[in-house]
């Protein structure tokens, strides 16, 4: 049953996902779901947990009795025609004859284990300890694509508002190369001024063609994620489920206190974490497995056979010998050249490295966390700051357009105030989806995802 429910799965995933879709624009939500089904990573992980679950099915069963059975049949034909004669009393006794013989014999029976040493149930724990790390594991590879997708999303978003930022400017700045070439028709301007507008104009043209190839790029990143050919390329992100205002943004900033006490709480509760916990408690079952071959093993045999020989096809003839057998089986390894003791004490080494690992991940995390924090507090202040410049920049381009108009300026302050405010705006979308990713990172390390 299980094979046929996967079976329908990698049918699913087979599909085009992208066809599943009913817009022409793909939402983070839609994103991370088509990852989540599709990314090798992902279904790597499930594969992993139900190896797992398989792994802790055969400890478990290995507690069963054993049962098999056998069966055989044979005919035998001499291949010459002698006789040997032997004479007793006068009379003759003829041995051996070129008659064909037939024999049959069956047997059923098993053996079921008393005791090995506490092995099998070792296995078990550490097959249990194996199957908790491998869904931990899912869970966690879950989350780490999801924010895989998030970030590479959060980018073409970022792009995406860049090419905005960058178009608006640029229709801003012909715009103004039109009314400069009103004005020198008109004979208030030089052709200089004309000329030094051109050149803004060509500017944030190749600036306009290089942030669209960024864009480009970054939805072809996304999708690589998505494990979506290039045809995908006609679907556009949207901030759809994605609330970029400012006041929202700073109502859901996720609030963290950088104590030992709280972070010790996070590590005790995020799934990576919890997943190498499991494997070295894994480890540390199998050890017993291991030392386990030092100790004695006892095995209760039984069986139930027989057998039976006559001339060969004489069916009715043959007269079978049924036997139950039964018994115990003992054995010890009094000495193995030291070879168990070497190997429990490699795992030991093993397990002793996977903590040291644990240690410095968990000290990485402190890292992580107390970084991200300050990461999302100074996106924070740079967000107020870019709204200031941009407001400024804005007006400083309205009074520059407006002096020149009643010819009380020139046009290189125009240029300035004109690239100067293409860069606020560069700079406020840039704020804007920093403190975004930083919000989202954040939630991220804190294992507030739940995917």
């Amino acid at each position: 049953m299980k094979r046929l429910v996967l079976s329908f799965i990698f049918l699913y995933i087979g599909a085009p996902a992208w066809a599943q879709l009913g817009s022409s624009e793909i939402s983070l939500d839609e994103a991370i779901r088509l990852a989540l089904d599709k990314n090798y990573d992902a279904r790597s992980s499930q594969l992993l947990l139900e190896s797992a679950e398989t792994s802790k099915d055969r400890a478990e069963a290995n507690l069963l009795p054993s049962l098999g059975a056998s069966a055989s049949y044979g005919l035998t034909k001499p291949l010459d025609d002698r006789t040997t004669t032997l004479v007793i009393d006068s009379n003759d006794v003829v041995f051996g004859t070129n008659a064909a013989t037939q024999s049959n014999s069956y047997s059923l029976g098993g053996e079921f284990n008393l005791y090995s040493g506490g092995g099998d149930a070792a296995n078990i724990r550490s097959a249990g300890y194996a199957l908790d790390a491998a869904k931990y594991g899912l869970k966690w590879a879950r989350q780490s694509v999801a924010f895989s997708v998030t970030s590479a999303y959060i980018e073409a978003l970022r792009t995406k508002e860049l090419l905005n930022a960058s178009e608006k400017t640029l229709a801003e700045s012909r715009a103004q190369l039109e009314r400069v070439r009103g004005l020198y028709d008109a004979g208030s301007i030089a052709i200089g001024q004309v000329y030094q507008q051109e050149a803004l104009v060509g500017q944030q043209e190749l600036e306009s063609i290089n942030t669209k190839n960024l864009y480009d790029n970054a939805r072809t990143d996304l999708f690589f994620l998505l494990n979506l050919p290039q045809d995908a390329l006609r679907y556009d992100v949207t901030t759809r489920g994605i609330d970029t205002s400012v006041s929202t943004l700073r109502g859901r900033a996720p609030q963290v206190s950088i104590t030992d006490a709280a972070v010790n709480d996070l590590l005790t509760r995020r799934e990576d974490f919890l997943s190498t916990r499991s494997s070295i408690l894994a480890s540390e079952a199998a050890i017993d497995v291991t030392r386990s071959r030092l100790l004695p093993q006892l095995d209760l045999t039984y069986s139930i056979g027989g057998g039976a020989a006559s001339t060969a096809f004489e069916f009715n003839r043959m007269r079978y010998q049924n036997d139950l057998r039964g018994g115990l089986s003992f054995s010890w390894a009094i000495f193995d050249r030291s070879q168990t003791n070497r190997t429990a004490e490699l795992q030991e080494i093993d397990i002793r490295i996977d903590k040291i690992r644990l240690e410095q991940n968990e000290q990485s995390f402190r890292t992580e966390i107390a970084k991200a924090n300050n990461t999302l507090r100074s996106a924070e202040l740079a967000l107020d700051a870019s709204d200031r410049a941009l407001r400024a920049a804005e007006e400083a381009t309205r009074l520059a357009t407006e002096r020149v108009r009643v010819g009380a300026g020139i046009q290189v302050d125009v240029i300035v105030a004109q690239s100067q405010l293409q860069s606020a705006r560069t700079n406020r979308v840039n704020a804007i989806y920093n403190y975004v990713f930083a919000q989202k990172q954040l939630e991220y390390l804190l294992g507030r995802w739940n995917y």
